[in-house]
C-alpha cells in the first residue's frame, strides 16, 4: 500500500498578524484600565487627606472666648432707718466682650445676664441678638437693675449694709450658632460667672472675679 503523506495546513499569515494585534489591544486596554483605577484612588486619598486637614482646620469649630471688661455700680440710692430698715435701688452695667476666632461669622441669640444676692435673682438683663464677624470682636453692655423688694426681703441685707459691703454674683448665657460655608453647623452656648463684692461707703465695685466656659 503506497503511503500518503498529510500534512497540516499552516495558519495564514493574516490571521496569525490578526491575534496578536488583538492581543496588544487587549494589553493596551487593560494597561489603561489599571492606570485609570489608579488615578482614581490617588484622587480619592487626596481628597480624604484635604478633608482631614480641612476638618482641624478650617472646618473646626473653635471656642468663642467671652470677656467681662468691668462691672460698675450706675445706681445706688441706699436709706438705713433707726428700726433698722433698709431702702436699696441698685443698678450694675456690664461690660461683656466676646471673640470670634472661627473664619466664619457667629450669630448670637438673646444675651441674658442674671445678678443673684445671697443666692435669690434680684435682677436681670437682656442684649439684642447680634452678629461677631470671621475673627472680630463683638463689645455688649447689659443694664440690670436690682428689684429692691427681693433684695429688702433678705434677713442678711442690714447686716451687710452695717458692715459696707455686699457679696454679688452675676450668670451670664450668650446662645449662637456658627456656620461655616453652610457646611458645618454647630450651635454654642457661652457662660459666664462673676462674683463681685460691692463697697456701700465708696459706692463702687471693690472686687472682680470672673470665668467662662463654652458648650458645644
Amino acid at each position: 500500500m503506497a503511503e500518503t503523506n498529510q500534512s497540516i495546513p499552516l495558519a495564514p499569515a493574516r490571521d496569525h498578524q490578526s491575534n496578536h494585534n488583538e492581543v496588544e489591544v487587549l494589553k493596551t486596554k487593560h494597561t489603561k484600565i489599571i492606570k485609570l483605577c489608579g488615578c482614581i484612588t490617588a484622587t480619592i486619598l487626596l481628597l480624604s487627606v484635604v478633608i482631614i486637614i480641612l476638618s482641624f482646620t478650617v472646618f473646626r469649630v473653635k471656642d468663642p472666648k467671652l470677656t467681662t471688661n468691668g462691672i460698675t455700680l450706675t445706681n445706688l440710692d441706699l436709706m438705713l432707718n433707726n428700726v433698722p430698715q433698709v431702702k436699696l435701688n441698685m443698678s450694675l452695667l456690664i461690660d461683656l466682650s466676646i471673640k470670634n476666632p472661627n473664619v466664619a461669622f457667629f450669630k448670637l441669640g438673646n444675651t441674658t445676664t442674671t445678678v443673684y444676692y445671697r443666692g435669690v435673682a434680684v435682677a436681670e438683663g437682656r442684649t439684642l441678638p447680634g452678629l461677631v464677624k470671621a475673627r472680630g470682636t463683638l463689645r455688649m453692655n447689659v443694664t440690670t437693675d436690682m428689684v429692691a423688694d427681693r433684695l429688702v426681703s433678705s434677713p442678711d441685707l442690714v447686716a451687710d449694709v452695717t458692715k459696707g459691703e455686699m457679696n454679688l454674683s452675676s450668670y451670664s448665657v450668650i446662645p449662637g450658632r456658627v456656620n461655616i460655608l453652610s457646611i458645618v453647623k454647630k450651635h454654642v452656648d457661652v457662660r459666664m460667672n462673676c462674683f463681685v463684692v460691692v463697697n456701700i461707703s465708696s459706692r463702687a465695685i471693690q472686687d472682680m472675679n470672673c470665668h467662662y466656659k463654652v458648650k458645644l
